[in-house]
């Protein structure tokens, strides 16, 4: 799989094979690498450059570390992490604002609404149907959780890997994130149920234009909401 490579930082060629294989889909994800031992047998490397590149793809995200019997390096499945680790570092270095958060929802969200109305099965219909059913049952709980569940669900019905790590990093952002500073009342809450409810309805119709104007409407309310909150909490 992988050539001998000679160079003053041996390491640094050995994870670029190990980043072409993965992109390339030569490692797919889940995949187990080959054993220390035997990639210092392939690139012809010392078992200490093939450790430092280890190391780096660990740290870039790009696989990870398991223990145990079954053990080793693997090709880390795709996920938000990285993402909403960058994100929150943003926020809270204040270089993210709540209103700009919101501001990339209304960029990406909408077209993911159309894109599940298009697209969804009857499986995906039915997952939103009783995240909503699950919200309606809480009896005055926050359902803040739900909320974003339903957004992550919406997101999973487009079958597109991208959209669904967008909308993961961001939802997750919001939970570690913004969430704490929403204090959402009664009607807010109501408010927010009948947005979901509108979308999901477009959704489970496959009106594409009736899912992103409902998400486009919802996501602008949010900002309308979001906005009077951080104005309440900082006067003048």
């Amino acid at each position: 799989m992988f050539t001998s490579v000679r160079a003053p930082r041996v390491y640094e060629p050995i994870v670029d094979q190990v980043e072409r294989a993965i992109f390339d889909g030569r490692l797919d994800n889940g995949d187990r690498l080959p054993t220390e031992r035997e990639m210092v047998r392939q690139f012809r490397a010392s078992r200490v450059a093939v450790r430092e590149a280890l190391r780096t793809l660990e740290h870039r995200g790009l696989i990870e570390v398991r223990h145990g019997s079954s053990g080793g390096h693997f090709v880390r499945h795709a996920d938000a992490g990285l993402l909403r680790r960058d994100f929150a570092t943003l926020l809270r270095l204040a270089r993210v604002s709540l209103a700009q958060l919101t501001e990339a929802r209304l960029l990406i969200e909408p077209e993911v609404a159309r894109l599940a109305a298009e697209r969804a099965t009857e499986a995906d219909v039915e997952a939103i149907r009783a995240a909503l059913g699950a919200r309606a049952m809480l009896a005055g709980a926050p359902p803040r959780a739900l909320d974003m569940a339903f957004h992550r669900l919406v997101a999973a019905a487009v079958r597109n890997p991208v959209h669904a790590v967008l909308v993961d990093a961001l939802m997750d952002l919001e939970a570690e994130v913004v969430a704490p500073q929403i204090d959402f009342g009664e009607e807010d809450n109501t408010a927010v149920a009948g947005a979901h409810g509108a979308i999901f309805a477009a959704v489970a119709a496959h009106d594409p234009l009736g899912a992103r104007t409902a998400m486009e409407s919802h996501v602008m309310d949010l900002q309308r909401r979001l906005g009077r909150m951080e104005a309440a909490r900082h006067p003048g």
